[in-house]
């Protein structure tokens, strides 16, 4: 099973138990789980440091098998810290959302980020070995173990967490499988890297926690603290009509891009090594197969989202559809960009990534932050993150397109290729 084969998979299984859990769930709790699911995607995105970005690229296959360490090992001090936090300041981070029952489920973020993080090193492993099938069988065990898990509580009743608590057990499902995997192909009998070897590739890729990580947080800030802001501001109906929208379109919208990028990735590093003259070709290539996806679905959202949202899961829900529109743009220039944004990390522009990424935090969360001090409605705030989330994605492909223009015509003038990774 290939990469898009299981994430399509995953994608429909999800679209089709939506209808069950919109009438299992309240908006509310769908409230409570978007702020668990943007603190899990906040920190799970650099519980491994990014040494996973730095996976694919090593030639010696003991320096990969020592960065999948490193990004293990950092996982799991997330997972310590963060229960600490949870532990220290949980009621107050509760308090602050307006949500006392927050509270009774926060325990949830820790475990399920550290297991997220784990999921990406291994998954980084998997693409190295061009092992997309089983990527593709992750997708949908992670799918599955997320629906199964949320329509199992919500029939239990166990409100308002359920939902957030199948969003976590899909995260450690998808980490174990990994591991099992890496364990029955003999990768933990080889030879495991020795404490120097391991420190000295710490250093060779010091960059990737030192720069990426800090790029890769504010890239995820960039699409999840607008939905906290949201939760903020607005409460958590609100923010439950818009954790819906997202579960419909946004996120499988992101799973497809994942798993895209994942190949172009893989693709994209082989051909900077190799071939930077044939980046371009590639990078607008994928592009136009991208955009026709995007521009198809985006096309559907807008003609019908309010009227489907209200037939399949019920008129409670109407606002979500309207949601789903607002955010449509954003959501095709998501689709398009987000795969092709890792040529800025392939061709070492580590500090223009994080440029970008800094940039779009801004723009977006003080769009969502403008319209609510002066007291814009819901749906005010959320078209504007759709459109400053869209705009910024397209500045995001310019620039990638620059870079890998850039690389091309510089190869064709001197030799050997630029390397891709940072010197010690």
């Amino acid at each position: 099973m290939g990469i898009a084969a299981g994430s399509a998979g995953g994608q429909l299984l999800a679209l089709a138990a939506a209808p069950l859990l919109a009438r299992l769930y309240r908006p509310a709790d769908f409230g409570v789980l978007a702020v668990i699911a943007a603190l899990v995607l906040i920190v799970g995105t650099v519980a491994a440091l990014r040494f996973e970005m730095a996976v694919p690229l090593p030639e010696r296959e003991e320096d990969a098998r020592a960065l999948v360490r490193l990004g293990i090992a950092a996982a799991a001090g997330t997972a310590i810290l963060g229960s600490v936090v949870v532990l220290l300041a949980g009621d107050r981070l509760a308090a602050w959302f307006g949500q006392p029952e927050l509270d009774h489920w926060l325990w949830v973020v820790p475990p399920s980020a550290a297991a997220m993080g784990v999921v990406l090193v291994l998954n980084q492993f998997a693409v190295r070995h061009r092992r997309y099938g089983v990527i593709g069988r992750r997708n949908l065990l992670q799918s599955l173990s997320v629906v199964v898990t949320q329509i199992a509580a919500g029939g239990a009743e166990l409100r308002p967490g359920g939902l957030a608590l199948g969003f976590g057990f899909g995260q450690v499902a998808a980490a174990v499988f990994l591991l099992r995997d890496l364990r029955g192909r003999g990768g933990t009998t080889r030879t495991r890297p020795r404490q120097p070897r391991l420190l000295a590739v710490a250093r060779r890729y010091r960059r990737f926690p030192f720069l990426l990580a800090p790029s890769g947080l504010l890239n995820i800030l960039g699409t999840q603290l607008p939905v906290l802001l949201i939760a903020y501001w607005y409460g958590s109906a609100v923010a439950g009509w818009l954790g819906l929208t997202q579960r419909v379109i946004a996120m499988p919208a992101a799973l497809v891009a994942s798993a895209v990028a994942q190949v172009y990735l893989g693709e994209i590093a082989r051909i900077a090594r190799k071939q930077p003259r044939e980046g371009r070709r590639v990078f607008l290539g994928a592009s136009r197969k991208l955009a026709l996806v995007a521009g198809l679905v985006a096309l559907l959202v807008v003609v019908g989202a309010p009227a489907a949202f209200s037939l399949v899961f019920g008129p409670q829900w109407h606002s979500s559809g309207v949601y789903a529109q607002a955010l449509a743009v954003f959501m095709a220039a998501q689709l398009v960009v987000s795969p092709l944004s890792q040529t800025l990390v392939v061709f070492e522009r580590q500090a223009l990534q994080l440029a970008w990424d800094a940039g779009r935090v801004v723009v977006v969360a003080g769009a969502v932050s403008v319209v609510a001090l002066v007291g814009g409605s819901p749906l005010t705030a959320v078209w504007a993150f759709g459109v400053s989330g869209a705009l910024t994605y397209g500045v995001g492909w310019l620039m990638s397109l620059r870079v890998v223009t850039a690389a091309g015509l510089d190869s064709g003038r001197t030799r050997p290729a630029p390397r891709l990774v940072p010197q010690s």
